[in-house]
């Protein structure tokens, strides 16, 4: 009877993710809302089926687990965690889920809760078109309860523009968050939870773009914290996947560290993005988080304990947002190469379009992954890119 894992997506970016699924020696299902997605002949079978579409993903699931042994389903978007969860639930698989699931979507719930298990997270409150917003101390955050890629945020210092904020955010969404405004450096974590237990893989940095707008526009590992302060960031990643009823499955946190303190933005019953988690933290700690956790259905087992340091490099991926469609994108490659130890690139040409301000991240066309010996030859690299190609690129 064969080992099966339904995979949630096949785009270019998840073909590591699809590999690394056959590696652990499972039977692979990929499903795509694109009939063509780029990665989908590397699944032994292959259906057109949408992440939000959770009736025909537990259908086939069913299927699946009928004829042989759904050992796992798996998404690396929000998109998928409702059908995951349901899956997990109806056919009693190792995993989260759907009411920790439907918590951790719920953004201010879920802050509400982990709040109260001591974890520190912003303020805020949630508004819809029937209702009127409070009293504000500014500056805020105006933002979609539900959106994602940075899409509807508005960091607002008056209020007057207020109003235009809220506006902007119900494109996006039904409901509106509004929050207090929370400085700091991105920390992004990763972890598998097993029984309970919390099992970290990867921890980086991630910078955001000059306010008013607030998109991530790079980020590196390892970061230039103590092993004191990561093992922390590790512990409220722990402690928040806990106050959801989060007890297996993988996990990711979004924080912001500043003058030695943690703010949690958000727990997610999922891994970051693939070009987090599938690059950035596999080429610096040459271990993956979504292999051990497939190796960890495959075997039915727990994972590996995950404490491996990195390999002594220091990975930095960057986002590519182009400021004219007439960019040499080959010949930008070659030169850094020529310079740099350019590791991996991701390029989108059909996502190339003139933008005269970038206000998230619907607009990136691509990103590169370039490894350094020291934090300072990353940030002089960060430098010799910004006025190298200035014109070109945010």
């Amino acid at each position: 009877m064969k080992k099966v894992l339904l995979h949630i997506g096949a785009s270019k970016l998840q073909e590591n993710s699809l590999n690394w699924a056959k590696e652990a020696g499972l039977y692979v299902v990929a499903t795509d809302i694109d009939v063509n997605a780029p990665s989908k002949h590397i699944a032994d079978e292959f259906y057109n089926i949408s992440g939000k579409d959770v009736k025909s993903l537990l259908e086939l699931s069913k299927k699946l687990n009928h004829l042989n042994d759904l050992v796992g389903a798996y998404c690396n978007s929000d998109f998928g965690l409702h059908a995951v969860a349901e899956i997990n639930s109806q056919l009693s698989l190792k995993g989260c889920l759907p009411e920790s699931v439907k918590l951790s979507l719920n953004k201010l719930q879920a802050k509400e809760v982990m709040s109260k298990k001591g974890v520190t997270v912003p303020l805020g409150f949630t508004m819809t078109k029937s209702s009127k917003y409070k009293n504000l101390t500014f500056p805020v955050i105006i933002k979609p309860a539900d959106s994602c890629g940075s899409q509807g945020v508005s960091f607002i210092e008056q209020a007057q523009d207020v109003k235009i904020a809220i506006d902007k955010a119900y494109n996006y969404s039904n409901t509106v968050m509004i929050e207090e405004y929370v400085d700091g450096d991105g920390v992004d974590t990763i972890g598998i939870m097993h029984d309970g237990n919390f099992y970290p893989y990867g921890i980086g940095l991630r910078m955001f773009s000059k306010l008013p707008y607030c998109f991530p526009i790079h980020g590196f590992s390892p970061i230039e914290l103590s092993e004191s302060k990561v093992k922390l960031a590790y512990l409220i990643t722990e402690k928040a996947a806990l106050a959801l009823g989060i007890k297996n499955g993988p996990i990711k946190a979004d924080l912001l560290y500043k003058n030695g303190r943690f703010t949690l933005l958000e727990l997610t019953p999922r891994f970051h993005g693939d070009v987090f988690t599938s690059k950035l933290i596999f080429y610096s700690k040459k271990i993956s988080a979504v292999k051990e956790l497939f190796n960890s259905m495959a075997n039915k087992s727990a994972p590996k304990n995950s404490d491996i340091k990195n390999d002594g490099k220091i990975i930095l991926w960057k986002a590519l947002f182009p400021l004219n469609v007439n960019i040499e994108f080959e010949n930008i490659f070659s030169e850094l190469s020529e310079k740099y130890e350019l590791i991996d690139f991701y390029l989108d040409k059909n996502r190339l379009k003139a933008v005269d301000i970038h206000i998230d991240n619907s607009s990136l066309v691509g990103f590169l992954w370039v490894a350094f010996d020291t934090h300072k030859e990353l940030r002089d690299f960060l430098n010799f890119f910004k006025y190298k190609y200035q014109g070109q690129f945010l």
